[in-house]
Protein backbone atom coordinates (compact mmCIF):
# COMPACT_ATOMS: atom_id res chain seq x y z
CA UNK A 1 0.00 0.00 0.00
CA UNK A 2 0.78 3.52 -1.16
CA UNK A 3 0.42 6.66 -2.42
CA UNK A 4 2.35 8.84 -4.59
CA UNK A 5 2.12 11.77 -6.67
CA UNK A 6 3.59 14.57 -8.87
CA UNK A 7 3.49 18.14 -8.06
CA UNK A 8 4.74 21.58 -9.58
CA UNK A 9 4.91 25.01 -7.91
CA UNK A 10 4.48 28.21 -9.17
CA UNK A 11 8.06 29.44 -9.96
CA UNK A 12 8.26 25.74 -11.45
CA UNK A 13 10.11 23.40 -8.77
CA UNK A 14 8.87 19.83 -9.95
CA UNK A 15 8.51 17.66 -7.15
CA UNK A 16 7.40 13.63 -6.98
CA UNK A 17 6.41 12.91 -3.09
CA UNK A 18 5.18 9.41 -1.50
CA UNK A 19 3.57 7.56 1.26
CA UNK A 20 5.76 4.30 2.09
CA UNK A 21 2.85 1.97 3.36
CA UNK A 22 3.75 -1.47 4.44
CA UNK A 23 4.07 -4.25 7.51
CA UNK A 24 7.37 -5.30 6.92
CA UNK A 25 9.94 -2.92 8.82
CA UNK A 26 11.94 -1.88 5.69
CA UNK A 27 14.29 0.44 7.99
CA UNK A 28 14.93 2.78 4.95
CA UNK A 29 16.59 6.32 5.64
CA UNK A 30 17.87 8.86 2.89
CA UNK A 31 20.52 7.48 0.96
CA UNK A 32 23.19 8.14 -1.38
CA UNK A 33 24.72 5.63 -4.66
CA UNK A 34 27.38 7.36 -6.05
CA UNK A 35 27.96 7.67 -9.75
CA UNK A 36 29.57 3.96 -10.73
CA UNK A 37 27.71 2.18 -7.83
CA UNK A 38 28.05 -1.16 -8.65
CA UNK A 39 25.73 -3.90 -7.21
CA UNK A 40 25.24 -7.84 -7.93
CA UNK A 41 22.41 -8.90 -10.07
CA UNK A 42 20.04 -11.33 -7.72
CA UNK A 43 19.20 -13.13 -11.51
CA UNK A 44 22.64 -13.80 -12.91
CA UNK A 45 24.92 -12.87 -9.89
CA UNK A 46 26.74 -10.52 -12.58
CA UNK A 47 27.63 -7.08 -11.25
CA UNK A 48 25.91 -3.95 -13.03
CA UNK A 49 27.60 -0.17 -12.86
CA UNK A 50 25.75 2.49 -13.13
CA UNK A 51 26.48 5.75 -14.57
CA UNK A 52 24.97 8.29 -12.58
CA UNK A 53 24.43 9.32 -8.82
CA UNK A 54 21.48 8.08 -6.81
CA UNK A 55 19.52 10.00 -3.61
CA UNK A 56 16.66 8.22 -1.90
CA UNK A 57 15.18 6.21 0.24
CA UNK A 58 17.81 3.20 0.69
CA UNK A 59 18.58 0.21 2.71
CA UNK A 60 21.39 -2.16 2.54
CA UNK A 61 20.53 -5.87 1.67
CA UNK A 62 22.88 -8.13 1.54
CA UNK A 63 25.11 -7.08 -1.62
CA UNK A 64 23.06 -4.49 -2.52
CA UNK A 65 21.99 -1.02 -1.04
CA UNK A 66 18.27 -0.98 -2.63
CA UNK A 67 16.22 2.22 -3.49
CA UNK A 68 12.05 2.50 -2.89
CA UNK A 69 12.38 5.62 -4.44
CA UNK A 70 14.55 8.11 -5.37
CA UNK A 71 15.95 10.95 -8.49
CA UNK A 72 19.50 10.95 -10.10
CA UNK A 73 21.70 13.48 -10.90
CA UNK A 74 19.22 14.91 -14.14
CA UNK A 75 16.03 14.63 -12.51
CA UNK A 76 14.64 11.51 -13.36
CA UNK A 77 12.82 10.41 -10.42
CA UNK A 78 10.55 7.53 -9.66
CA UNK A 79 9.10 5.29 -6.87
CA UNK A 80 7.85 2.01 -6.50
CA UNK A 81 4.15 1.05 -5.25
CA UNK A 82 2.55 -2.72 -3.96
CA UNK A 83 0.44 -4.00 -7.20
CA UNK A 84 -0.57 -7.17 -5.78
CA UNK A 85 -3.17 -9.80 -8.06
CA UNK A 86 -2.00 -7.23 -10.63
CA UNK A 87 2.10 -7.25 -11.73
CA UNK A 88 2.61 -9.97 -14.32
CA UNK A 89 6.56 -10.32 -15.12
CA UNK A 90 8.16 -12.75 -17.66
CA UNK A 91 8.99 -16.31 -16.38
CA UNK A 92 12.00 -16.54 -18.26
CA UNK A 93 15.47 -13.97 -18.80
CA UNK A 94 16.08 -13.32 -21.93
CA UNK A 95 19.29 -13.68 -23.75
CA UNK A 96 21.30 -10.49 -24.61
CA UNK A 97 18.83 -8.04 -22.37
CA UNK A 98 18.65 -6.64 -19.35
CA UNK A 99 17.23 -8.87 -16.49
CA UNK A 100 16.28 -8.21 -13.42
CA UNK A 101 13.93 -8.39 -10.44
CA UNK A 102 11.64 -6.11 -9.66
CA UNK A 103 13.15 -4.77 -6.45
CA UNK A 104 16.59 -3.66 -8.88
CA UNK A 105 14.35 -2.08 -11.46
CA UNK A 106 14.83 1.33 -9.51
CA UNK A 107 18.70 0.88 -9.01
CA UNK A 108 19.22 0.08 -13.40
CA UNK A 109 16.47 2.84 -13.98
CA UNK A 110 17.92 5.77 -12.03
CA UNK A 111 21.56 4.77 -12.87
CA UNK A 112 21.31 4.55 -16.48
CA UNK A 113 18.49 7.10 -18.08
CA UNK A 114 18.80 10.57 -17.79
CA UNK A 115 15.59 11.64 -18.83
CA UNK A 116 11.79 10.49 -19.51
CA UNK A 117 12.24 9.94 -23.17
CA UNK A 118 15.41 8.05 -22.84
CA UNK A 119 13.97 5.65 -20.51
CA UNK A 120 11.23 5.13 -22.97
CA UNK A 121 13.70 3.89 -25.42
CA UNK A 122 15.83 2.23 -22.96
CA UNK A 123 12.88 -0.24 -21.76
CA UNK A 124 12.88 -2.12 -24.70
CA UNK A 125 15.92 -4.09 -23.92
CA UNK A 126 14.46 -4.44 -20.14
CA UNK A 127 12.79 -7.56 -18.59
CA UNK A 128 11.19 -7.98 -15.44
CA UNK A 129 11.24 -11.13 -14.23
CA UNK A 130 9.21 -13.23 -12.06
CA UNK A 131 11.93 -14.74 -9.19
CA UNK A 132 11.80 -15.21 -5.26
CA UNK A 133 15.75 -14.57 -5.70
CA UNK A 134 15.74 -11.01 -4.61
CA UNK A 135 16.19 -9.06 -1.22
CA UNK A 136 12.75 -9.85 0.09
CA UNK A 137 13.00 -13.47 -0.34
CA UNK A 138 9.60 -13.52 -2.18
CA UNK A 139 8.53 -11.80 -5.32
CA UNK A 140 7.30 -8.85 -4.95
CA UNK A 141 4.35 -7.11 -7.26
CA UNK A 142 5.09 -3.67 -8.01
CA UNK A 143 4.27 -1.04 -10.62
CA UNK A 144 6.09 2.67 -10.54
CA UNK A 145 5.38 6.32 -11.29
CA UNK A 146 8.01 8.53 -12.96
CA UNK A 147 8.66 11.83 -14.44
CA UNK A 148 11.29 13.92 -14.62
CA UNK A 149 11.96 18.04 -14.78
CA UNK A 150 10.14 18.03 -17.75
CA UNK A 151 7.26 17.59 -15.19
CA UNK A 152 5.30 14.80 -17.30
CA UNK A 153 4.40 12.15 -14.97
CA UNK A 154 3.64 8.67 -16.48
CA UNK A 155 3.40 4.83 -14.79
CA UNK A 156 4.94 1.87 -15.70
CA UNK A 157 2.85 -1.27 -15.36
CA UNK A 158 4.00 -4.73 -15.85
CA UNK A 159 1.50 -6.99 -17.82
CA UNK A 160 2.25 -10.61 -19.70
CA UNK A 161 3.04 -10.73 -22.78
CA UNK A 162 3.54 -6.91 -23.12
CA UNK A 163 7.01 -5.20 -23.31
CA UNK A 164 7.48 -2.68 -20.47
CA UNK A 165 5.61 0.89 -21.43
CA UNK A 166 5.05 4.65 -19.99
CA UNK A 167 1.83 5.11 -19.73
CA UNK A 168 0.75 8.90 -19.40
CA UNK A 169 -0.41 9.80 -15.55
CA UNK A 170 -2.87 12.64 -16.54
CA UNK A 171 -3.56 13.35 -12.73
CA UNK A 172 -0.70 13.31 -11.32
CA UNK A 173 -1.67 10.66 -8.97
CA UNK A 174 -1.16 7.00 -8.28
CA UNK A 175 -1.75 4.05 -5.74
CA UNK A 176 -2.02 0.39 -5.98
CA UNK A 177 -4.31 -1.80 -7.35
CA UNK A 178 -6.53 -2.00 -9.16
CA UNK A 179 -4.49 -1.06 -12.51
CA UNK A 180 -4.18 2.71 -13.45
CA UNK A 181 -6.92 3.09 -15.93
CA UNK A 182 -9.74 1.77 -13.53
CA UNK A 183 -8.31 4.47 -11.08
CA UNK A 184 -9.02 7.18 -13.84
CA UNK A 185 -12.70 5.54 -14.53
CA UNK A 186 -13.45 5.32 -10.87
CA UNK A 187 -13.07 9.14 -10.84
CA UNK A 188 -16.64 9.70 -12.39
CA UNK A 189 -18.49 7.98 -9.50
CA UNK A 190 -17.00 11.49 -7.54
CA UNK A 191 -18.05 14.10 -9.59
CA UNK A 192 -20.26 15.37 -7.13
CA UNK A 193 -17.59 16.12 -4.75
CA UNK A 194 -16.49 19.70 -4.54
CA UNK A 195 -14.95 21.82 -1.74
CA UNK A 196 -17.99 24.66 -1.83
CA UNK A 197 -21.38 24.40 -0.26
CA UNK A 198 -24.29 23.67 -2.58
CA UNK A 199 -26.46 26.44 -2.89
CA UNK A 200 -29.88 26.71 -0.51
CA UNK A 201 -32.93 25.44 -2.88
CA UNK A 202 -36.48 25.95 -2.33
CA UNK A 203 -39.40 23.23 -2.48
CA UNK A 204 -42.16 24.90 -2.66
CA UNK A 205 -42.67 27.88 -0.03
CA UNK A 206 -39.53 26.64 2.45
CA UNK A 207 -36.19 27.36 1.46
CA UNK A 208 -33.84 24.68 2.74
CA UNK A 209 -29.92 26.04 3.21
CA UNK A 210 -27.23 23.58 3.03
CA UNK A 211 -25.63 22.30 6.11
CA UNK A 212 -21.94 23.27 6.33
CA UNK A 213 -19.75 22.14 3.07
CA UNK A 214 -22.11 19.16 1.86
CA UNK A 215 -20.00 19.19 -1.26
CA UNK A 216 -17.49 16.45 0.44
CA UNK A 217 -20.78 14.45 1.98
CA UNK A 218 -19.31 11.90 -0.69
CA UNK A 219 -15.85 11.80 0.63
CA UNK A 220 -14.49 8.44 0.49
CA UNK A 221 -12.72 8.12 3.70
CA UNK A 222 -11.62 4.37 4.20
CA UNK A 223 -7.35 3.89 3.54
CA UNK A 224 -8.38 1.37 0.71
CA UNK A 225 -6.34 1.99 -2.95
CA UNK A 226 -9.29 3.62 -4.34
CA UNK A 227 -9.90 5.71 -1.73
CA UNK A 228 -7.22 7.28 -1.08
CA UNK A 229 -6.41 7.56 -5.09
CA UNK A 230 -9.44 9.99 -5.44
CA UNK A 231 -8.71 11.56 -1.92
CA UNK A 232 -5.50 12.52 -2.99
CA UNK A 233 -6.30 13.38 -6.90
CA UNK A 234 -9.41 16.16 -5.25
CA UNK A 235 -6.94 17.65 -2.66
CA UNK A 236 -4.30 17.72 -5.20
CA UNK A 237 -6.48 19.78 -7.68
CA UNK A 238 -8.28 22.18 -5.27
CA UNK A 239 -5.23 22.99 -2.83
CA UNK A 240 -3.84 26.46 -3.54
CA UNK A 241 -0.78 25.89 -6.13
CA UNK A 242 2.05 26.74 -3.91
CA UNK A 243 4.91 29.70 -4.89
CA UNK A 244 8.02 27.57 -4.62
CA UNK A 245 10.23 25.06 -2.99
CA UNK A 246 9.67 25.62 0.69
CA UNK A 247 5.77 26.17 -0.03
CA UNK A 248 5.55 22.94 -2.03
CA UNK A 249 6.99 20.63 0.89
CA UNK A 250 4.30 22.15 3.16
CA UNK A 251 1.26 21.70 0.81
CA UNK A 252 2.43 18.20 -0.01
CA UNK A 253 2.96 17.25 3.15
CA UNK A 254 -0.86 17.70 3.96
CA UNK A 255 -1.65 16.12 0.90
CA UNK A 256 0.27 13.12 2.14
CA UNK A 257 -1.53 13.78 5.47
CA UNK A 258 -4.99 12.68 4.03
CA UNK A 259 -3.83 9.31 2.99
CA UNK A 260 -1.17 8.48 5.84
CA UNK A 261 -2.24 5.05 7.55
CA UNK A 262 -1.78 5.13 11.52
CA UNK A 263 -0.62 1.61 12.92
CA UNK A 264 -3.22 -0.24 13.92
CA UNK A 265 -6.22 0.79 11.93
CA UNK A 266 -5.41 -1.37 9.03
CA UNK A 267 -4.87 -4.93 10.08
CA UNK A 268 -4.14 -8.24 8.26
CA UNK A 269 -5.04 -11.53 8.03
CA UNK A 270 -1.79 -12.55 9.68
CA UNK A 271 -1.96 -10.20 12.27
CA UNK A 272 0.94 -7.46 11.24
CA UNK A 273 -0.61 -3.94 10.58
CA UNK A 274 0.01 -1.83 7.59
CA UNK A 275 1.02 1.06 8.21
CA UNK A 276 2.85 4.32 6.95
CA UNK A 277 6.44 4.08 7.48
CA UNK A 278 7.73 7.07 6.11
CA UNK A 279 6.90 9.93 3.76
CA UNK A 280 9.64 11.02 1.01
CA UNK A 281 9.35 14.43 -0.89
CA UNK A 282 11.53 14.80 -3.67
CA UNK A 283 12.58 18.20 -5.02
CA UNK A 284 13.73 17.22 -8.28
CA UNK A 285 14.80 20.56 -9.81
CA UNK A 286 17.15 21.47 -6.50
CA UNK A 287 18.27 18.21 -5.83
CA UNK A 288 16.65 17.85 -2.54
CA UNK A 289 14.86 15.65 -0.28
CA UNK A 290 12.40 15.83 2.62
CA UNK A 291 12.18 12.41 4.28
CA UNK A 292 9.62 12.30 7.49
CA UNK A 293 9.82 8.80 9.20
CA UNK A 294 6.86 7.41 11.24
CA UNK A 295 8.22 7.82 14.40
CA UNK A 296 9.22 10.92 14.20
CA UNK A 297 7.89 14.21 12.80
CA UNK A 298 10.70 16.15 12.02
CA UNK A 299 11.46 16.83 8.18
CA UNK A 300 14.78 15.69 7.48
CA UNK A 301 16.07 17.13 4.52
CA UNK A 302 19.27 16.17 2.30
CA UNK A 303 20.45 17.34 -0.59
CA UNK A 304 22.38 15.74 -3.44
CA UNK A 305 25.27 18.11 -3.35
CA UNK A 306 28.01 18.58 -6.07
CA UNK A 307 30.50 17.63 -3.05
CA UNK A 308 28.82 14.34 -3.02
CA UNK A 309 28.03 13.80 -7.08
CA UNK A 310 32.15 14.70 -7.13
CA UNK A 311 33.58 13.25 -3.87
CA UNK A 312 31.47 10.68 -2.58
CA UNK A 313 32.80 7.03 -4.09
CA UNK A 314 30.76 4.97 -1.56
CA UNK A 315 27.39 5.04 -0.94
CA UNK A 316 25.79 7.30 2.12
CA UNK A 317 23.19 6.58 4.40
CA UNK A 318 22.05 9.53 6.37
CA UNK A 319 20.94 8.52 9.78
CA UNK A 320 17.53 9.66 10.95
CA UNK A 321 16.25 10.07 14.75
CA UNK A 322 13.78 7.01 15.15
CA UNK A 323 12.34 8.85 18.61
CA UNK A 324 9.88 12.20 18.58
CA UNK A 325 12.17 15.29 18.45
CA UNK A 326 10.59 18.58 19.57
CA UNK A 327 11.73 22.57 19.36
CA UNK A 328 11.56 23.36 23.01
CA UNK A 329 10.25 27.31 22.66
CA UNK A 330 11.03 27.82 26.71
CA UNK A 331 14.85 26.66 26.14
CA UNK A 332 14.43 28.94 22.68
CA UNK A 333 13.30 31.66 24.78
CA UNK A 334 15.98 31.73 27.38
CA UNK A 335 18.77 31.60 24.90
CA UNK A 336 17.09 35.23 23.14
Amino acid sequence: MCTSLSYEALDGTKFLARTMDFAFVLNGNPTFLPRDYQWINSLDKKTYKNKYGIMGTGAKYRDNYMVADGFNEYGLATAELYFAGEAEYETEPTEGAINVVSEEFILWMLGNNKTIDELRENLKNVHIIQSDKGVMGKNQPLHWVVTDVSGKTYVIEPRAGHRLELEEDPVNVMTNAPEFGWHLKNLSNFLAMKPKSYEAQTFGTYTVEPNGVNGLEVWPGSYTSPDRFVRTVFTRENMPQAANATESVNSIMHMLDGVTIPKGVKVKDNGDSDFTQYQMIMDISHRSCYFIPYGNRTVYKTDMTNDLLENQTEPKEFIVEPEQQFVDLNEEDVKA
